[in-house]
C-alpha cells in the first residue's frame, strides 16, 4: 500500500460518501432524450475524498458529482465502496469525455482517465447502458454554467450589429426619396397641358362670331 501511495503521490485518489442531505438537479441530454438525476455534490477535500464510501445502496435516478475543476491530476478507486457504480467523466463544457461502467465494490484498482476531467459523475451500475450515455452527450448542471465573462460579449456582439441595422434604414430612405421625385415631375407636364388647352376654346369662340355677321351683312 505504501508503494501505491509513493507512486501516486501527486495523483489525488478519490473514492466513492457519506450522505448529504442537500441535493441539486443534474440533466445528461443523450440522443434518445433527457436523462434528469439529483445528486450530491463533493467539492471540499474530505468530501472528494470520501466519495460513496460505505454506502448500502444508492438511490435510482441519483448519484454524487465530484468537483475537480481545481485537482491538476485526478485517479478513482472503489477502496470501502459496497455498491458497484458507473463513472461518467466530464469536461469544462459539460461533455462526457470519458466512461468507466461497472467499478466493483472494495476493488484498489486506479480509474484514472486518458487526460484531466473537470468533474466524474457516479451513478447506480448499468445506468449507462440503460439510458445509452455516450462519450459526446452534454451534462446540464451548476458546476458547467455559463460563466459571467460570456455576458461582454454577447453585449459587444449587441453593439456591433446595431450599425448595420441603422445603414439598412438609411439606404430606404434614400430609395423613398428618389421614387416620389418621379412623379413630382411626372405632375409638370400633365399641368402644362391643362394651361395649354384651357385657353384656346376661348380664343376660338369670339374668332368665329365676327365672321358670322360679316356673313349676314
Amino acid at each position: 500500500m505504501k508503494n501505491i501511495i509513493k507512486l501516486f503521490m501527486a495523483v489525488a485518489v478519490l473514492a466513492a460518501c457519506s450522505p448529504k442531505n442537500d441535493k441539486s438537479d443534474l440533466n445528461i441530454l443523450t440522443q434518445d432524450g433527457k436523462i434528469s438525476y439529483k445528486v450530491e455534490e463533493a467539492r471540499t477535500v474530505p468530501e472528494l475524498e470520501k466519495g460513496l464510501m460505505f454506502r448500502e445502496k444508492l438511490d435510482a435516478d441519483s448519484g454524487m458529482i465530484f468537483d475537480l475543476s481545481k485537482v491538476e491530476h485526478t485517479a478513482m478507486w472503489m477502496k470501502d465502496t459496497k455498491i458497484p457504480l458507473d463513472m461518467i467523466f466530464i469536461e469544462p463544457d459539460g461533455n462526457i469525455f470519458w466512461i468507466y461502467e461497472n467499478a466493483q465494490p472494495e476493488s484498489l484498482t486506479l480509474i484514472i482517465p486518458p487526460f484531466p476531467a473537470a468533474a466524474v459523475l457516479e451513478v447506480n451500475a448499468g445506468d449507462v447502458q440503460k439510458h445509452n450515455i455516450k462519450p459526446g452527450d452534454k451534462v446540464e448542471h451548476e458546476f458547467f454554467a455559463p460563466t459571467t465573462e460570456e455576458a461582454p460579449a454577447k453585449e459587444e456582439m449587441n453593439t456591433e450589429e446595431a450599425p448595420a441595422e441603422e445603414a439598412v434604414v438609411e439606404e430606404t430612405s434614400e430609395e423613398v426619396v428618389e421614387a416620389e421625385e418621379v412623379p413630382a415631375g411626372a405632375e409638370v407636364p400633365e399641368v402644362a397641358t391643362e394651361e395649354t388647352k384651357a385657353p384656346a376654346p376661348e380664343e376660338t369662340a369670339p374668332a368665329e362670331t365676327p365672321k358670322a355677321e360679316e356673313m349676314t351683312e
